[in-house]
């Protein structure tokens, strides 16, 4: 028996997948970022994600359709946020994958299967990474992503405590300008990647 299968076009086996493909309200890792983060994530099949502040989910939907067997668990205070995450990945054929919980960390923590890597979409506070830190099992790695001088004041005081990279990621991308193009720059974003 031969089986056809049918649907859209395949998709690219690199992350940083276009951006229209995830319903979203802006709250959403821009594409290069993405793919930038799904680079220091590192996923391996079977690696469990705590995707921390989970917007459209397109972090731990790309973590999924990067190996096979990986699994993401999803924090997201705002339910409607937290129902278009669980949407997106059923568009992708990933919900099962994907544990959503409406909640927000540390507290949403408890319970969860722990981790192989943990991305912070945003919101990292001193309160979080204190009570994140000692929950992280050894060679699990973490990732936190910032736009506001705040935070990468943060992420900056800990990356001096504990190691790890820090990059700061500018883009630009070419927009009209008149009648000929200009750069526009996008919020630089602040990342921070260790190793525990």
């Amino acid at each position: 028996v031969a089986l056809e299968a049918a649907g859209g076009p395949a998709l690219p086996r690199a992350s940083g997948l276009p951006d229209t493909l995830f319903a979203h309200d802006g709250q959403i890792t821009k594409r290069p970022v993405r793919a930038l983060t799904l680079s220091a994530l590192a996923p391996k099949p079977g690696e469990h994600l705590w995707d921390i502040g989970l917007g459209s989910g397109s972090i731990s939907i790309e973590w999924l359709l990067s190996a096979p067997g990986t699994r993401a668990s999803g924090l997201e205070a705002d339910p409607t946020r937290a129902a278009r995450a669980r949407a997106n990945a059923e568009s992708f054929g990933l919900g099962a994958r994907l544990g959503v919980t409406e909640a927000r960390a540390p507290e949403g923590l408890d319970g969860l299967a722990p981790p192989d890597a943990v991305f912070i979409g945003g919101g990292a506070t001193e309160t979080l990474l204190a009570a994140l830190w000692p929950r992280l099992p050894e060679g699990a790695r973490l990732v936190a992503n910032g736009v506001t001088l705040e935070t990468e004041a943060l992420l900056a005081q800990w990356s001096a405590a504990k190691g790890g990279s820090l990059l700061r990621i500018e883009l630009a991308e070419a927009q009209p300008l008149g009648r000929k193009r200009g750069w526009s720059a996008t919020r630089p974003v602040v990342q921070w990647s260790v190793v525990k």
